[in-house]
């Protein structure tokens, strides 16, 4: 059955809406019309909802690479509830290879966060820590292995009620 949300939403400051609807609006496609913090609220609720009413799945990768050198490549994948983690990766190959990409994350499908960065043959990853409120999470990226597989590894969590996690580590994608 799933919780009320006053009582799933208990303890979060109000204003974190509005933060989050202001980060959504930032990074969104030209020509989206605006996401208000009502929307994104109610979409959270709902999927808050949803989530409880199946129970605990396993991480998945939703959107995998094609693992084609020197093209954008998207991957995307659903971490918990309206949790996921997102991203797009160009790799160009040989011995000192480099891959210029993005990641981010999203709350109920919208970007609330993202950032790019590079890797190469000597910065084969990168980390970090975020915390938006009603989600925050873990994230490590990086470039590994003979057949320079992308692997994104982490824990992600929401709050509804109690703080719900679930730890990931999959891998997108090999470029060779």
């Amino acid at each position: 059955m799933a919780t009320d949300p006053s009582a799933g939403l208990q303890g979060i400051d109000p204003g974190v809406w509005e933060e989050l609807a202001r980060a959504v609006n930032e990074r969104k496609s030209g020509g989206e019309p605006d996401t208000t913090a009502e929307e994104l609220k109610r979409h959270y609720i709902a999927e808050a909802q949803k989530f409880e009413d199946r129970g605990v799945e396993l991480p998945q990768v939703t959107r995998s690479l094609s693992g084609a050198v020197g093209k954008w490549d998207p991957w995307e994948i659903t971490v918990i509830g309206p949790l996921s983690v997102y991203g797009g990766i160009e790799f160009s190959g040989g011995e000192d290879w480099v891959a210029r990409a993005e990641v981010g994350i999203k709350l109920s499908g919208k970007v609330i966060w993202s950032e790019g960065f590079n890797l190469n043959s000597k910065m084969h990853s990168v980390s970090w820590e975020k915390s938006f409120g009603v989600v925050w999470g873990k994230l490590t990226v990086g470039i590994y292995g003979d057949r320079k597989c992308l692997k994104v590894s982490g824990e992600g969590c929401y709050w509804w009620g109690r703080w719900h996690c679930a730890g990931f580590e999959e891998t997108p994608g090999c470029f060779v």
